[in-house]
């Protein structure tokens, strides 16, 4: 039973995560929009990077998520989670070797 609920939630989690990304290239000129071989290389990567963000502490994905996809600068997160810059920085190297770790061990990044 336990298997088959991750398998329902890995399911839901990747379709989220594939809509989002047709949203997001739904709204550029068709100049740059991707060949569907493409797509599917950048759904798969995406969805590596998830499974990677959600294996860290709340904290750093919270970095994370708020740097690269909220735009926020360092200084705005460290006032934001009440932490120094300097720890804003650790959070986002241990983000990003996550998701360069999870991506090279696939053969995403060779």
């Amino acid at each position: 039973m336990q298997v088959a609920k991750g398998l329902v939630v890995d399911r839901h989690r990747r379709k989220a995560i594939e809509q989002a990304y047709l949203d997001a290239i739904a709204s550029h000129p068709a100049v740059i929009v991707p060949s569907p071989e493409e797509r599917l290389l950048a759904l798969e990567a995406l969805v590596l990077i998830d499974s990677a963000l959600n294996k860290l502490k709340p904290r750093v994905r919270e970095t994370f998520i708020l740097s690269q996809f909220e735009g926020q600068a360092y200084s705005e997160i460290a006032l934001k989670l009440g932490v120094s810059v300097a720890s804003i920085k650790k959070y986002m190297f241990d983000a990003m070797e996550a998701c360069l770790d999870v991506l090279e061990s696939d053969g995403k990044l060779r």
